[in-house]
């Protein structure tokens, strides 16, 4: 089964009862795979060696049948793709959010400037 692997798990503030609840609502990206966070809201990018071989432990069996959802710092976005191209000789699925279609919408990259052939006709 695939997985959609969530960068960082983002929380907020709820105004009516204080709590901290999840900042986006997610249930969409489930279509494509079960939704596994990589990293805790309290991860920084400071230090980055223990957060990169963190991302390599979590997204070791990371396939071209997986996706990368790029929710959380924007450091911690690079490194979790430097490392699922490496793992995925350079290839990543990525699923970006299209508010005009309230959808996601799935983009495939090919680090090494090869065309990514998915054995689709997309």
């Amino acid at each position: 089964m695939a997985v959609v692997y969530v960068v960082q798990k983002q929380m907020k503030v709820d105004p009516r009862t204080g709590d901290m609840i999840p900042r986006f609502d997610l249930t969409q990206a489930d279509h494509f795979g079960r939704i596994e966070f990589l990293l805790s809201p309290k991860a920084r990018p400071y230090g980055a060696g223990g957060i990169i071989t963190e991302l390599y432990k979590k997204l070791d069996t990371f396939s071209d049948e997986d996706y990368l959802l790029l929710v959380g710092n924007q450091c911690l976005v690079g490194f979790a793709m430097s490392v699922a191209a490496d793992l995925n000789d350079g290839r990543v699925n990525i699923l970006q959010w299209s508010g005009r279609d309230q959808a996601y919408v799935q983009i495939k990259a090919d680090i090494n400037g090869e065309e990514y052939d998915d054995g689709t006709d997309d």
